[in-house]
């Protein structure tokens, strides 16, 4: 009998821990479209379908429902049609509050489980989006909750000839499939202070803007941990970027960067990292090629750029291969990353 009411307990609080599920399976449970674009359900999926072109864009929206002053993780299942970045959007009420925004990457036709917690979220502060008055998101604001394909804003990203990125500028009809959406109000794992990725979640938190084949590494990489795989051409004018979001951390106590890096040819990787204010500071890698561990720790002292670096204002990482810049390249290569971490010595 103790079993039973055991039993019964665990599964009474596992059922209370789940604050909203969206099934699908009788319409799409309030989910709507801002922009151009539409959504329908049918067979447990909801199909929110767009068109990326210059100058329209198009956000899945369901309004905040009450539970959302609960919220601990939201968690579900997307496939897109083809590689891309995804945001979800977390949007306080105005006029006073935010908008937060938390990327992934998306591999074409795989489904994926993305679980996201309040403390993944970065402030939007891009030229049109509002300024928070507190400063912090505040669960029991929320507006809405949304989900919009980046490739939107890569399609309009304008070329810069002093440094040229590979973006994909790619353009047409497109379909995002969204299933089993829920609203948690239990705490998922959390990862130690200062940690940047691990890997551990099951699906890639880096994205990029085009050129590079991004993936979780298979069990037999390199560096013999979870790990980041990304593979790309080495070309002359053409760089590809691995971009990681940092706003969200606390920071504010650390001295360096460390991770770990293998590459199958021999590379030279500029380390970026951009403030809050927008400026960016350098330092460059060598990983030596044939797949071999090379151990990275980096003194934010030893950045150049221009002003100081506060890694309290820490905004972004990003990783670019410059080799080609220097006369080498001209080949493929692959680079697997683990272990992303800033310290405090």
């Amino acid at each position: 009998m103790r079993t039973i009411c055991s039993l019964l307990f665990v599964v009474g609080t596992v059922a209370a821990q789940s604050l909203l599920h969206h099934t699908f399976t009788d319409g799409p449970s309030g989910w709507t479209v801002l922009g151009q674009g539409s959504v329908n359900a049918a067979a447990g999926v909801l199909e929110f379908s767009y068109e990326v072109k210059p100058k329209q864009f198009a956000l899945a929206v369901l309004p905040a429902p009450p539970e959302a002053a609960r919220l601990k993780r939201i968690r579900f299942r997307l496939k897109t049609d083809h590689d891309t970045a995804v945001a979800m959007l977390l949007s306080e009420k105005k006029p006073g509050g935010g908008n937060y925004t938390a990327t992934f990457w998306a591999p074409a036709g795989a489904w994926q489980t993305i679980e996201l917690a309040p403390g993944d979220f970065n402030a939007a502060d891009g030229a049109n989006h509002p300024v928070d008055a507190d400063g912090k998101l505040d669960l029991d604001q929320l507006d809405g909750i949304g989900i919009i394909d980046l490739a939107h804003f890569f399609a309009a990203q304008a070329e810069n000839p002093e440094f040229p990125l590979i973006v994909d500028r790619s353009t047409g009809a497109h379909t995002l499939q969204l299933a089993d959406f829920e609203m948690l109000g239990s705490v998922g794992q959390a990862r130690p202070p200062m940690t940047i990725d691990r890997f551990d979640r099951g699906y890639v938190e880096w994205i990029t803007m085009g050129g590079v084949k991004l993936q979780l590494a298979a069990s037999g990489n390199p560096l013999s941990t979870n790990a980041l795989e990304a593979a790309y051409e080495q070309t002359q004018g053409h760089y590809g970027i691995l971009l990681h979001r940092l706003s969200h951390l606390d920071l504010a106590q650390a001295k360096g960067l460390a991770f770990d890096i293998a590459s199958k040819t021999d590379a030279t990787v500029m380390v970026t990292l951009e403030l809050k204010n927008g400026h960016r500071f350098n330092q460059t890698i060598y990983p030596p090629g044939d797949r071999e561990v090379f151990h990275v720790k980096l003194s934010f002292s030893d950045f150049t750029g221009d002003g100081k670096l506060d890694p309290a204002q820490l905004k972004s990482l990003a990783l670019i291969d410059v080799s080609a810049a220097e006369g080498g390249g001209g080949q493929s290569n692959t680079l697997w990353i683990g272990k992303v971490e800033c310290v405090t010595n």
